[in-house]
């Protein structure tokens, strides 16, 4: 028989994986939560207390392909295991003197060897358990998780810090880690016994050949502009938001980090909710130029609204439609070059944007020397963002009907 079945246990596979790539974000952020602690503890600049964060998107765009590959040659599992390992034995290194940078900073590079291999993994994952027509639904579960690490990295951190001290911290953090590994490889299994859909033929493919491959698709090219624009302005939000806030409206770092916050929240629901109305009417296209237009307005708004009321608004409008563009993409992109590809093209995606993060973040802070305040960078970034949307018209509509 050449049956296709669904298996209930397709979300315990994608709940371990969610697990590990929270973790990710969870470790990638820590420091940068409580930056100033490191820098008056560990006597350091706030460049370098900056780099344990900033190693992270580096060394994406120096891995993401070659993870890609072995994604694709390999399987999920086998790539998603080689990041859960690096996260896990390197978060636990962290413990073993709190108090050195450089120690901090290798096992900073460590997890962040990891990271690509657990990330660019979920479109092989999804399309290795589950049925076409919960494509972008999985994936925008996968992408919920990393920003549930975000949040919590964020909220929970500095908590932590406070009342048991950086090193039980950075204990409780490698447990988690050594737990995610230890239950990626007790529950995840490489795939189904019977197929969740029709297999497609495999292929050995070199590097090269899947690049060329995937980059002579017009509408994946167009794809990759518009992930190097959403991905590089959300770091860029990201990182100067609370900043921007405090100097150009006057809100109180507290409140700047509460509408951080929520806009984080925001885009949590976002990344279940519009892939799932996304599976349902059948239809990608729209929601991708509704992000890039609605991401445009709600950059204006912050660069001329006042008060934290309306801040608070307009985060959590910005973070609903922004970031939701994620899972979408993502699905996206396995449409467009097909199943055998799914690796290499995430992998091709979170290159150019992680790529556009390193350049976007500190060129947003050099504009805003020009003039000293965040008008010219905030009018960048909308430009940014019309220019995304141009392009997300462009692309023909990838789901295809059955």
């Amino acid at each position: 028989m050449n049956g296709k079945r669904s298996y209930k246990y397709r979300w315990v596979v994608l709940a371990a994986y969610m697990y590990v790539a929270a973790l990710t974000q969870l470790f990638w952020l820590n420091f940068s939560a409580i930056d100033t602690y490191i820098e008056e503890n560990l006597h350091i600049s706030a460049f370098s207390t900056g780099l344990l964060a900033l190693v992270f998107p580096l060394t994406y765009v120096l891995l993401s392909l070659p993870s890609g590959m072995i994604i694709d040659k390999k399987g999920f599992k086998y790539s998603i295991g080689i990041g859960a390992i690096f996260t896990g034995v390197f978060s636990m290194i962290r413990i073993i003197d709190p108090y050195s940078y450089p120690l901090l900073l290798i096992s900073q590079i460590g997890i962040s060897i990891g990271q690509p291999f657990v990330l660019n993994g979920i479109t092989k994952l999804v399309v290795t358990w589950f049925p076409r027509k919960e494509e972008a639904t999985a994936v925008g579960l996968g992408s919920l998780a990393l920003f549930i690490g975000m949040v919590i990295s964020l909220g929970v951190t500095p908590s932590l810090v406070d009342s048991l001290g950086l090193k039980s911290m950075l204990l409780i953090y490698g447990i988690m880690g050594i737990v995610g590994a230890l239950l990626f490889f007790l529950l995840v299994r490489a795939k189904p016994p019977t197929p969740a859909r029709e297999a497609q033929a495999e292929e050995k493919i070199s590097l090269r050949e899947g690049l060329k491959s995937i980059l002579r698709i017009r509408d994946f090219v167009i794809l990759g502009f518009v992930a190097l624009i959403g991905i590089g302005v959300f770091n860029g939000l990201a990182t100067w938001l609370e900043k921007i806030l405090n100097e150009l409206h006057h809100i109180s770092m507290v409140d700047a980090g509460t509408i951080s916050s929520v806009l984080v929240f925001s885009g949590m629901l976002g990344c279940v909710i519009i892939p799932i109305v996304s599976d349902r009417i059948r239809r990608r296209k729209p929601f991708l130029i509704l992000a890039s237009s609605v991401g445009a307005i709600c950059v204006v708004v912050l660069m001329l609204g006042s008060g934290f009321a309306a801040n608070l608004v307009n985060g959590i409008v910005l973070g609903f439609f922004l970031l939701s563009a994620l899972p979408i993409m993502l699905t996206m992109s396995i449409e467009i070059t097909g199943e055998k590809y799914a690796g290499i093209s995430v992998a091709y995606l979170q290159l150019l944007g992680n790529g556009a993060a390193v350049a976007i973040v500190p060129l947003m802070e050099l504009l805003r020397g020009v003039r000293d305040e965040h008008i010219l960078p905030l009018a960048f970034i909308a430009v940014l963002l019309v220019i995304a949307i141009v392009m997300a018209i462009r692309i023909r509509e990838t789901v295809k009907t059955v």
